[in-house]
This record gives structure tokens, C-alpha cells and sequence, in this order.
């Protein structure tokens, strides 16, 4: 059974309704989260969670309710829960998750994500929607020994062209 990480934009992504986003890019987007979503749900991958509970904190509170196709984010906790690795990171004074001197990461939100990887032997996958961080560092990431699946390319694309 394969251990993985999911940046919350993932889950988040999943649950928009095409009403609230602008570009085809964006409705692709959805899609695809929608496509891994349930693909990930009828799998047996692990999702990696920090002991402390700031991921599985994170997720509940920027998840909407019941926006999950098929499913109501109660049910998919339900069956997450079961699916949930808790793994041991370090967090600085600040709240945020502690990384190797090597690697530095702008969004200090998502170093959690980065450390709960590292925390595997061989080091988990990062699962990314909509955060153009992941492929703004991907070189210097994929350097440390660190994959970043991009779900939505196009979008993170556009978004980069735009910034």
C-alpha cells in the first residue's frame, strides 16, 4: 500500500462547482480532481497526516460540506479516516512544519506537505491542483528526491503566464 500526500487544494478543487470559476482551464481542473478523487477513493493509497492534526485540521475546515460528487464530505471522511497515515514532523515556534537547510519552500503553509514526504523511505508523492509554489520549486524539489504530481497543468500553467 503506497503512501501519499494531498495538498488540500486538491480536496478543495473537487468540491468547486463549475458556477464558480472563470476559464476552461479551471472546469478542466475540476474535472480532473473529480477523475483522481475517485479514483483515489476506490484505490488503497495511504494519505500521510501529521500527528498533531494540522493536515486533517486544514482539511475540514476549507472543505465545503457535501460538495463531493456521490458523496457527502461526512462519507468521505468516513472512509479517508481509514486511509489516514499519522506520521511525526517538526514544527517551528511559528507553527510551521521544520524542512531540511537544504530544501526551502516559499509557501510556509504547505512545508507540512514537503515534511510529511521526506517522512517516508522512499519519500511519498505530493498531490497539487491549483498552487503554482509546487511547480515554481519543482526543480529544486525533484533535486532533493521529491515527485510532485500535478493535476491540473494546464491551469497552473495559465495561472503562471498570468503572475
Amino acid at each position: 500500500m503506497s503512501k501519499i500526500v494531498v495538498d488540500t487544494n486538491v480536496w478543495i478543487t473537487a468540491g468547486k462547482l463549475a458556477s464558480e470559476v472563470d476559464t476552461i482551464e479551471e472546469i478542466d481542473c475540476i474535472d480532473a480532481c473529480i477523475d483522481w478523487t475517485g479514483a483515489f477513493l476506490s484505490g488503497d493509497e495511504r494519505v500521510l497526516v501529521d500527528t498533531g492534526g494540522k493536515v486533517f485540521d486544514e482539511y475540514w475546515t476549507y472543505v465545503s460540506l457535501g460538495r463531493f460528487p456521490g458523496s457527502s464530505l461526512f462519507q468521505l471522511y468516513n472512509h479517508l479516516w481509514e486511509r489516514f497515515e499519522a506520521k511525526e514532523i517538526d514544527f517551528e515556534e511559528d507553527g510551521y512544519a521544520v524542512l531540511p537547510e537544504t530544501i526551502s519552500f516559499h509557501d510556509l503553509a504547505d512545508r507540512k506537505f514537503i515534511a510529511l514526504a521526506l517522512s517516508c523511505t522512499p519519500f511519498a508523492p505530493i498531490y497539487n491542483a491549483s498552487d503554482t509554489d509546487w511547480e515554481k520549486e519543482r526543480v529544486q524539489l525533484e533535486g532533493q528526491g521529491l515527485t510532485i504530481h500535478e493535476l491540473c497543468p494546464d491551469y497552473i500553467e495559465e495561472k503562471l503566464r498570468e503572475s
